[in-house]
């Protein structure tokens, strides 16, 4: 695999604490079965603030990536998901929509089962009533079940510019599909949702 190869990097002034100590930093990746990607990581040396975009280089259209997870080896399948893209886990009732600033990631179906697992033990301890830190409680129990292999789920990615991609091992695990016009203008904006 090539090395990635950094094509611009610069300091400008932050957003947020506006001390020209932004460092913005443009790398093109290729990554095996998807292409190439440009990765720009934007970080403040003094407030620490922190964004990273991950984009395709390559045209694609509108795609849908589809696996079935069926046992612990699974949750390594690779996860690149653009700004654009939408996750969803029918079975846990999980969906995760790109909002006005929504990130870029590569990681694996345990790294975002894990991120959605510490955002509901956040929200365990503010839970006001015993209704919603039950529900909490169920909800994690079913996504340590999902973490130990133990429960059979689809992971869905949805992408409208088609530049995510689910990379497994066996490449004949993962499913692709066209995403319809139709289907395409019911794909929305938001952020993470929990939907029963």
């Amino acid at each position: 695999m090539p090395e990635p190869k950094i094509i611009g990097e610069r300091i400008e002034k932050c957003p947020y604490c506006h001390a020209k100590t932004l460092r913005i930093t443009e790398v093109v990746h290729t990554i095996p079965y998807f292409g190439e990607v440009l990765i720009v990581t934007t970080k403040c040396e003094c407030c620490g603030y922190k964004h990273t975009s991950v984009s395709s280089l390559g045209f694609k259209r509108p795609t849908r990536y589809v696996v079935e997870v069926e046992k612990e080896e699974d949750l390594n399948i690779r996860v690149i998901r653009s700004g654009t893209a939408t996750i969803r886990i029918p079975e846990l009732g999980i969906l995760i929509e790109p909002g006005p600033i929504a990130q870029g990631e590569i990681t694996n179906i345990e790294g975002v089962l894990t991120s959605v697992k510490e955002l509901v033990e956040g929200l365990l301890q503010t839970a006001e009533s015993e209704e919603e830190r039950e529900s909490c409680r169920r909800f994690l129990a079913q996504i340590e079940r999902a973490l130990k292999g133990e429960l059979r789920f689809t992971f869905i990615i949805e992408d409208p510019l088609g530049s995510s991609a689910l990379i497994a091992e066996d490449s004949g695990k993962v499913k692709t599909e066209p995403i319809s016009s139709e289907e395409l203008r019911r794909i929305k904006y938001g952020e993470l949702a929990l939907v029963d």
